[in-house]
């Protein structure tokens, strides 16, 4: 599992920890696996030309998790939609409101559609509407997705997104979820729980340093912590840092939460998590 962005919001600058918003990948074999498409996306597909373990991927199914822009905003950068017949092929799997909002979004006068950017790049280019339930098959992987809890605006404009969390089930390998976006609950803890339980790794959101910050849809580092050690043998990394939070911020969070949890990590863009088959966890 590669961090290519893991700021959430909006793009910041001169931070060691991350950038670009949010965008990790999942390599199987010639199927390339990519949780949203924010500003990291771009560094993603610059990539696919010059990182010996992205070498050899024909298919990049792209789970979009909501219509916010930070977290679609990387799509009309990517290099395999400027690149003269790369041979690609691109599924983008959505919420109908993110499919529907991307769509828009690059409608002329603002852009130019993706599907037109495709013509003479791509080999083909899809869209797939997705819903929570029942698992469903991409090519060697399993899928499910899960509501999330997430919201902008504060009474009487606030707004509830159709938000998923999704948890992918690689063929003889791992299985990685993601629960960006989702601020945890005592409603929400079955099926935190539930997604965990059936995971090796799970990135999830941490906007904030602590609990009784929530707000908007978000959850923080504390929150992430308490599900790593609710689940020992789960990887929890705490993506999604928000924009206002510093460097040290961040760091000093980790340390008062995640002190002494070997499971526990902050996800930081250029990092990798590593599948360690032999011991069937990441590293």
């Amino acid at each position: 599992m590669q961090v290519w962005g893991c700021r959430g919001g909006r793009n910041t600058c001169n931070s060691h920890i991350g950038n670009s918003t949010s965008c990790y990948s999942l390599a199987a074999g010639a199927d390339l696996f990519v949780f949203d498409a924010g500003r990291g996306l771009c560094t993603l597909a610059a990539a696919l030309a010059t990182d010996e373990r992205l070498w050899g991927i024909e298919r990049i199914h792209l789970l979009i998790t909501h219509a916010h822009m930070d977290h679609w905003e990387g799509l009309k950068d990517a290099d395999w939609l400027w690149r003269r017949d790369n041979e690609l092929e691109l599924t983008v799997l959505a919420p109908k409101e993110a499919l529907d909002t991307i769509a828009a979004g690059h409608q002329p006068p603002a852009f130019v559609p993706l599907d037109v950017l495709a013509l003479g790049t791509l080999r083909r280019l899809s869209f797939v509407e997705l819903a929570a339930g029942a698992p469903i098959d991409l090519p060697g992987a399993t899928l499910q997705a899960f509501s999330l809890r997430h919201y902008s605006g504060t009474p009487p404009h606030q707004r509830y997104l159709d938000t998923l969390g999704y948890r992918l089930a690689i063929a003889g390998g791992p299985t990685v979820a993601y629960l960006s976006d989702h601020e945890p609950t005592v409603d929400t803890r079955a099926m935190e729980d539930e997604v965990a339980s059936g995971s090796q790794l799970v990135i999830v959101d941490a906007n904030y340093s602590d609990v009784p910050q929530h707000a908007f849809g978000h959850g923080s580092i504390e929150s992430a912590a308490e599900l790593a050690r609710r689940h020992p043998a789960t990887h929890v990394m705490a993506g999604h840092h928000g924009p206002l939070q510093s460097d040290s911020q961040i760091e000093d969070a980790r340390g008062r939460h995640g002190a002494g949890l070997p499971n526990f990590t902050i996800a930081r863009e250029g990092r990798d998590a590593v599948w360690d088959p032999a011991a069937g966890r990441f590293a």
